[in-house]
């Protein structure tokens, strides 16, 4: 049997150059396909993360449904828990000394939660006794808002003080785990460092209150401000302009009177008349 030697031609002509040149024609072409499958890989990666994202906050094809653009600019998921906590006694005060009317609570929720998730809405209420808020409470709670009252006595002691703000603060600081976005209502310049802790801890925070009753650093502690106007104020109601000495010393006394009985639709805030809606009789 006669050995040939692998250089030799095999009867078709080929030589050495010939069949090295084809090698190299091989090795571009695996080369090629190579890159080709890397470019198909990464497609199909990108391709995924699309559906990932799709998946987690929706179509990119509809952003207005999903996503929604704050005043300032800054982008708000739809997906974003959001925690409420309003400081009624000190907006209650602005409204009424700025515009001479008051809150309409719902409006206010819807102006905030802006489509988001509302994880919790907290109002906080200061009562002296022999004040009446049973109504104005239930209208709160008709409208969303859990309601966290404090009776405060005659006594004028530290510890009988007639704010919510360590309140505010010790459910804000519960709840930090539970939300992506806390919402202060107030101007109060004492929340500065909860805003502080709260950013610390991950956290995004909104302040909401009136421009003129708002703090300095407080306004400029917080991610976004939502500076309220007349838009969540009860259209057509307006305290009295021109009041005795002695109507204003009880007005600040007595935030809500017993003479209306009628039942509520809207939450106007404490009030010193009565809690009637004349603009939503059938």
């Amino acid at each position: 049997m006669k050995t040939r030697s692998p250089f030799e031609s095999e009867g078709n002509g080929d030589s050495v150059e010939d069949l090295q040149e084809r090698v190299s024609e091989l090795e571009e072409e695996l080369t090629r396909q190579r890159r080709i499958h890397q470019t198909e890989m990464e497609l199909g990666l990108e391709a995924m993360e699309r559906l990932q994202k799709e998946k987690s906050v929706g179509p990119v094809s509809t952003p207005k449904t999903n996503m929604l653009v704050s005043v300032d600019g800054h982008e708000l998921s739809a997906t974003q828990r959001v925690g409420i906590f309003v400081d009624v006694q000190n907006m209650y005060y602005a409204a009424r000394n700025l515009y001479q009317s008051k809150l309409e609570f719902s409006k206010l929720l819807r102006h905030l939660v802006r489509g988001r998730n509302l994880a919790r809405a907290l109002a906080y209420i200061v009562e002296r006794p022999g004040m009446e808020q049973n109504k104005f409470i239930e209208v709160l709670r008709r409208n969303g808002y859990e309601v966290r009252k404090r009776v405060v006595g005659e006594r004028n002691d530290s510890a009988n003080r007639g704010d919510w703000n360590i309140g505010i603060a010790l459910d804000a600081l519960a709840l930090s785990s539970k939300i992506d976005v806390a919402i202060l209502v107030t101007g109060d310049g004492d929340f500065v460092p909860l805003v502080e802790k709260l950013t610390m801890d991950g956290l995004r925070v909104e302040i909401a209150s009136f421009r003129e009753t708002t703090s300095a650093e407080l306004y400029h502690t917080a991610d976004q401000v939502h500076i309220l106007d007349e838009g969540v104020l009860l259209s057509g109601t307006h305290f009295q302009p021109a009041m005795e000495e002695e109507e204003e010393e009880e007005e600040e006394e007595e935030l809500v009177s017993s003479r209306s009985r009628r039942p509520l639709r809207r939450a106007r805030g404490p009030a010193e008349e009565d809690f009637d809606d004349e603009d939503d009789e059938d």
